[in-house]
């Protein structure tokens, strides 16, 4: 017998896994994790795999010595238990893989034994790891295939980040510095706190009906909070996200990560995985399919805590409720110097529009009578104590009685307090006049706040002066002014966002605003494109990822009419956007949208038209590697495209062409098509374009191993792309530079790579 310090060597000395799971009931799994395992050019190290000359534990001893990643798979059995052994193979296994990186998959069960039972469980606790179940063997072997991919890969980022990142890596916090003082939610803060100070809790979800101040109440937990989470802290409004789909994206831009192609959840866990982070996402009930990302992101980073706005819970087995409360309007005695805390509400929002506000003998018992009528609903309290300069307290509250009472019980599908501040807004609408009403629902259609030239567009009955009506919208608390980086832009609250688009539907005018704001962006987008070498690009870049949602609204409701023609020019107006801004997959599901209606029931597009259609729906296909319908679009119409006269198109079509070219190992023909792509994007004056297909030149002589040219092209497009400042370029271009350098066996590789790197951090591209 071989002796136990005798090395028994695996099968093969690349990667490798080691698979445990019992034989005979698996047998068909365990024949599928093999070849998953073999395709992906590793290992599989398996029992049945070894030399029986060796003693069962001394064979699963040395190979696990010798491997590299442990695969665990359960269903019903534990195993045999040797003599003078306390624990089955199959969990001695698990127990001697020590700190390997593990995948464990479990198989859904009715019949499971104790002590696998028993086993499992302590794997599910084990906060270090996470686990997934399946029901067939083809199921595993493309979890495991995806699985084994995401490990290597970020393996493989950890090792480059260890190696290029700065010493000391700084915190990332985005939670906002509402000027308003919270008021009446000390007492609420602090139980949120201690509730998130509970290592065991990593899930808070704030509850309660619309306008009760779940929002502002979490954010303020988040802002006195952000500085004990060494990774900083996020806020992520969701309100504007109605797509499920769409919410890694959402997140990681709440992040400051831009992910280009690939699975957004995952890199977003990856993001995460070694992070000490808190998080807020906010109005998260539109969107409950998502609860399973929530679900991920947790399992994935042990160091992450999250909190949930919603009028609804989540449901899961984990999550922590919290009730937010409603203000009180009678805990305590009123007097000159201390009020109930809807009171102090009412009275400081009222001081911030008429600043002489007072309460007095006459008004105190009124104003405790507003905040009872209101519930102590916040936004109902701000919305009343923002007409105080129209109304003193008792007429105010002779209003609120008599609206409530004519509107009471006429939606009998909502919650009682959802009644209330639905009938609050309704007031507050019908003191507007007509010309503010009109404006109100046309901004209420954009979701992510409008821009001033989105308003000046808008038609005001009469010819009303736009920037008065627009002053005092903002002075009765229905619109909020928010600076961002490029522009300022006018928001609603949600709740009063959502009354409006009722009333729009109401009066027959949905469907009419919603054709003006497609028209706008159509519009608005045609100019800004024909405007291309007058606009800084950075400020371009941002302008568009703040409009995205207005764009996708108006994208939604020009699908719906089937207007081919106005989504093709719009599409053809981001396609670089979506690119540089990480949102390819989105860009590349609008287009085969647009593209199935066109083979379905065509349109009568002229060739100019279908030729942007196919290029763009080409270039989002072959950007997510769907090389299938990038034949059936842009190279199938490719003498068409070329037959234009408009030298962008062409020069986007040849350049996108000739990459493809150059992955197919057809390089002389791409490095002819990529050149006429140069002569084109020179013609049109697009220097963007000009630095991409020099890069594109570079990497078709690096395929090739010609290293001399390509870092003459590569020079060529950093020259260009350093004049225009143009970051998304430099990346491209230094990358480039850095694997011609590798190939020279260069060491000044690593200084391109680093530059390339840091560039890539700060503008959170990783592609």
């Amino acid at each position: 017998m071989t002796s136990a310090t005798t090395p028994i060597l695996t099968p093969d000395q690349r990667l490798r896994v080691f698979v445990s799971s019992t034989l005979q009931e698996l047998a068909e799994e365990r024949a599928a994790v093999k070849d998953a395992i073999q395709n992906m050019h590793l290992t599989p190290v398996m029992f049945e795999l070894g030399a029986r000359a060796h003693a069962p534990r001394n064979l699963y001893r040395q190979y696990l010595a010798q491997s590299q990643i442990f695969i665990g798979i359960y269903w019903d059995r534990y195993g045999w238990v040797a003599p003078e052994e306390s624990v089955s193979g199959l969990e001695d296994e698990y127990n001697l893989s020590g700190k390997m990186p593990k995948l464990i998959y479990i198989k859904k069960s009715e019949a499971r034994e104790p002590r696998l039972e028993d086993l499992i469980h302590r794997i599910q606790n084990d906060d270090q790891l996470s686990y997934k179940t399946f029901q067939t063997p083809e199921e595993l072997a493309g979890l495991i295939i995806d699985d084994l991919a995401v490990l290597l890969t970020e393996r493989f980022n950890s090792t480059m980040q260890s190696k290029f990142s700065e010493p000391q890596a700084q915190s990332f916090n985005s939670i906002p510095a509402i000027p308003n003082m919270l008021v009446g939610r000390e007492q609420h803060v602090s139980e949120i706190k201690e509730i998130l100070s509970d290592p065991n809790t990593r899930l808070v979800t704030l509850t309660g009906p619309g306008g009760i101040g779940k929002t502002r109440l979490a954010i303020e937990t988040a802002r006195q909070l952000q500085h004990t989470y060494p990774d900083g802290a996020a806020y992520v409004p969701l309100a504007p996200v109605k797509n499920a789909a769409l919410v890694p994206e959402t997140v990681s831009y709440g992040l400051g990560m831009k992910v280009s192609g690939g699975n957004v959840l995952d890199s977003l866990k990856l993001f995460l995985q070694d992070k000490r982070f808190l998080l807020v996402l906010d109005n998260f009930e539109q969107i409950m399919d998502a609860t399973s990302i929530i679900d991920d992101l947790l399992f994935a980073a042990p160091g992450l805590k999250i909190i949930v706005t919603s009028r609804e819970r989540l449901a899961l087995s984990f999550e922590h409720l919290y009730q937010v409360p409603t203000l009180t309007s009678n805990d305590v005695e009123i007097s000159d110097d201390h009020f109930p805390s809807a009171v102090e509400l009412f009275v400081q929002r009222a001081k911030s529009v008429q600043p002489s506000f007072k309460v007095t003998d006459q008004n105190r018992d009124i104003i405790y009578k507003i905040c009872r009528r209101l519930e102590g609903l916040p936004l109902a309290i701000e919305l009343a104590a923002g007409q105080i300069n129209l109304f003193s307290p008792a007429m105010l509250y002779q209003r609120l009685e008599k609206s409530f009472d004519v509107l009471k019980g006429s939606f009998r599908d909502i919650p009682e307090r959802q009644k209330t501040i639905h009938n609050t807004i309704d007031w507050s609408y019908e003191l507007l006049s007509p010309a503010e009403q009109d404006l109100l629902l046309r901004i209420s259609l954009y979701s992510a706040g409008s821009v001033m030239q989105a308003i000046e567009a808008m038609q005001t009955p009469d010819g009303d002066d736009v920037y008065t009506i627009l002053g005092s919208l903002i002075n009765k608390s229905l619109l909020m002014k928010q600076d961002d980086e490029t522009m300022m832009r006018y928001q609603m609250l949600e709740s009063v966002r959502e009354f409006a688009q009722e009333k729009l539907k109401e009066r027959g005018l949905y469907d009419t605003y919603r054709q003006h704001q497609a028209d706008f962006y159509y519009h608005s987008l045609l100019e800004v494109k024909n405007q291309k070498n007058q606009i800084y690009q950075s400020d371009l870049l941002k302008y568009l990822e703040k409009e995205h949602t207005n764009i996708r609204l108006a994208l939604e409701f020009l699908m719906e009419k089937k207007d081919v023609k106005k989504v093709t020019t719009i599409a053809w107006s981001l396609w670089l956007f979506w690119w540089v801004n990480a949102h390819t997959k989105e860009g590349y599901t609008w287009l085969r949208k647009v593209w199935e209606i066109q083979k379905d029931e065509p349109q009568a597009l002229d060739d100019h038209t279908f030729s942007l259609l196919a290029t763009n729906v080409g270039a989002m296909s072959f950007l997510q590697r769907d090389f299938g319908t990038f034949n059936d679009t842009l190279f199938k119409y490719h003498d068409l495209i070329m037959g234009q006269d408009d030298d962008e198109l062409i020069a986007t079509a040849t350049l996108i062409t000739g990459v493809v070219k150059t992955i197919m190992k057809e390089y002389a023909l791409a490095e002819q098509i990529l050149k006429i792509s140069y002569e084109r994007f020179i013609a049109c004056g697009s220097k963007t374009g000009v630095s991409l297909v020099l890069s594109a030149l570079g990497r078709n002589s690096i395929y090739q191993g010609l290293t001399v040219p390509a870092k003459k092209y590569y020079q060529q497009s950093l020259d260009i792309a350093r004049s225009e400042e143009n970051e998304f370029s430099m990346i491209i271009s230094l990358a480039g530079f850095a694997l011609s350098e590798v190939m020279e066996r260069n060491a000044d590789a690593k200084n391109y790579l680093r530059e390339s790197l840091m560039l890539s951090q700060s503008l959170h591209f990783y592609e």
